[in-house]
C-alpha cells in the first residue's frame, strides 16, 4: 500500500479547493456542521472511495464487506471505487472542485484537512456520540484542526494506523560495552550511548545515524504551530538546544561523516548492513528481517520509540453534501467498526486498528515472548500515546528548507536558533504564496 504524505501537492489543493467553492460549487463551510437525521432503516445508494487498495489482497475482503452490509440493510448500495496511488490529491482536488465527492471516502490528516477547510467534510462529532469511546484518541486527534475550530471539531474516523518502534542490534551494542536490554528511552539518553560506542569502537561504531526532522523538534515540548494553526512558530530555545546537542554529537564523530549529504544512504539501509546499532520502524520489522536478513532478525530487540512516538493515519471521512448521509455515514461506521477494522489488518502487516476495543484484542495487549511478539504490543501501545507530528500544512519545499538549515547548523554554517528562524520565516513566506 503506498501510504506517503503528498504535501507540495495538497498545500495546492487547499487553495484550489477554496477557489473551488466559489466556482461552480454551492459547498459552504456550513455543510460542515449538518446533523445526520437517524431514521429506522436505511435506503440508496452511495459511493465509497479508497486510495490504492483495488488488488488481489484486498479486493475480496472489500467485496465481502460490502455484502454484508447490504446483507443488513437490504435496499441499500455501495458503489466501490478505488484511486490509484499517484495524484490522489489532484483526483480530490477535481472531485471538490465539480461537485463529485464520494460520499464516503479515504483520505489522510493533511488532504481531508484541505477538503475539511472549503465545508465539504461532515463533522463528525456532531453526528457520532460514541466518537471518543469508540475510536484510538490518538487517530482522533489528527484529524482535528486548529485553524478549522479549535472547539474540536473531527473530521475522520481513523481506519488503520502506524507508529515507530525502536529497534536494537544487541551484539553490535554489546561489542562496544552496551546494554541492549537497557536501551535509551529519551534523546539525551541516545547521545550518552551514543558516546559510548564511540569511544569504545574508536569511533568505528554508531548508534546515531540520521540529522533531526520536526519530529525532534516537538519532542522538545515546542508547539509547530502558533495557537491559531495558521503560522509556523517553532524557533524556540527548547528546540534551538536540541539542535546544537546534535551538532556537538556530529561533530563528536556520532554520528557518520555523511549523514547531512546525498552519499546518506538512511537509517534503515545502514542499520541493514550492521552499520549502526538503532533505528526503527513499524511493528513487524522483525518478521520482515526474517525473511530478507535472518541473520540480523537474530541480533534485534525492540523498545518503545524515543520520547513520544510519531503517529502515521489513514482515515474515512463523510462528505458533508452527500445526498445520502445517513447511509454514508452509517457504512464508514460500520467500514471503521473493531470487527471490520481487526479484519482488514490482518492483510497489512505492520499496520494496527484505529478502533479502541481492538486494545483488548490478545494480539496487540499480550505478548507471547518472542521479540517480534513485544514489537507488536509495544508498537499498540505508543499508538495510543503517538502524534501526527507534521501539520497538515507542511509541505515538501519547507521540509527541503529545514533539511538545508539544519546542515547549516550542524556544520557550524550558522547557529541553531538562527537556523531555527530562517526555516520558520521561510515556510511562513511559502505559506503566503
Amino acid at each position: 500500500m503506498r501510504r506517503t504524505t503528498a504535501v507540495s501537492a495538497i498545500a495546492v489543493a487547499a487553495t484550489l479547493l477554496t477557489a473551488g467553492c466559489g466556482v461552480g460549487s454551492k459547498a459552504s463551510t456550513k455543510d460542515a456542521d449538518r446533523t445526520v437525521a437517524t431514521t429506522a432503516a436505511l435506503s440508496g445508494s452511495i459511493t465509497f472511495q479508497t486510495w490504492s487498495l483495488k488488488n488481489d489482497k484486498f479486493t475480496p475482503y472489500f467485496t465481502k464487506l460490502i455484502a454484508d452490509f447490504k446483507a443488513a440493510h437490504p435496499g441499500t448500495d455501495v458503489n466501490w471505487i478505488d484511486q490509484p496511488g499517484d495524484g490522489y490529491p489532484t483526483k480530490v482536488t477535481s472531485q471538490v472542485a465539480t461537485g463529485s465527492l464520494p460520499d464516503v471516502i479515504n483520505l489522510p490528516p493533511d488532504i481531508a484537512h484541505a477538503v475539511a477547510k472549503t465545508g465539504n467534510l461532515l463533522d463528525l462529532r456532531k453526528n457520532v456520540p460514541t466518537l471518543d469511546t469508540d475510536w484510538v484518541k490518538s487517530g482522533l486527534n489528527a484529524y482535528s484542526y486548529q485553524d478549522i475550530d479549535k472547539a474540536g471539531s473531527n473530521f475522520g474516523f481513523p481506519w488503520y494506523l502506524g507508529t515507530d518502534v525502536s529497534y536494537w542490534n544487541k551484539a553490535l551494542m554489546a561489542k562496544d560495552g552496551l546494554d541492549a536490554t537497557k536501551p535509551p528511552k529519551t534523546f539525551d539518553e541516545l547521545v550518552a550511548q551514543a558516546k559510548t560506542m564511540h569511544d569504545n569502537s574508536g569511533g568505528k561504531d554508531y548508534l546515531m545515524s540520521r540529522a533531526p526532522g520536526l519530529s525532534d523538534i516537538a519532542n522538545t515540548g515546542t508547539k509547530l504551530l502558533s495557537d491559531d494553526g495558521t503560522k509556523f512558530a517553532f524557533n524556540t530555545d527548547p528546540a534551538a538546544a536540541m539542535l546544537d546537542k546534535y551538532t556537538q554529537a556530529y561533530k563528536a564523530g556520532y554520528l557518520p561523516s555523511n549523514v547531512l549529504d546525498n552519499a546518506y544512504e538512511g537509517n534503515s539501509a545502514l542499520f541493514s548492513k550492521q552499520q549502526v546499532a538503532w533505528t526503527t520502524g513499524g511493528g513487524n520489522l522483525i518478521t520482515s528481517l526474517k525473511q530478507d536478513n535472518p541473520s540480523l532478525a537474530e541480533n534485534v530487540l525492540p523498545s518503545p520509540a524515543l520520547d513520544t512516538a510519531p503517529l502515521y493515519v489513514q482515515g474515512l471521512s463523510v462528505a458533508s453534501r452527500s445526498k445520502n448521509l445517513p447511509l454514508a455515514l452509517a457504512f464508514a461506521e460500520f467500514v471503521t467498526n473493531n470487527e471490520n477494522q481487526v479484519a482488514f489488518i490482518k492483510l497489512a502487516p505492520g499496520f494496527l486498528p484505529g478502533s479502541a476495543a481492538s486494545a483488548d484484542d490478545p494480539e496487540y495487549s499480550k505478548s507471547d515472548g518472542t521479540p517480534q511478539g513485544d514489537a507488536s504490543v509495544i508498537a499498540y501501545k505508543d499508538l495510543t500515546t503517538a502524534v501526527n507530528f507534521t501539520p497538515p500544512i507542511w509541505t515538501d519545499a519547507m521540509n527541503t528548507v529545514l533539511n538545508q538549515e539544519i546542515a547549516k547548523a550542524m556544520t557550524g554554517k550558522e547557529s541553531a536558533k538562527q537556523a531555527l528562524d530562517n526555516t520558520v520565516n521561510q515556510a511562513n513566506a511559502l505559506l503566503s504564496q
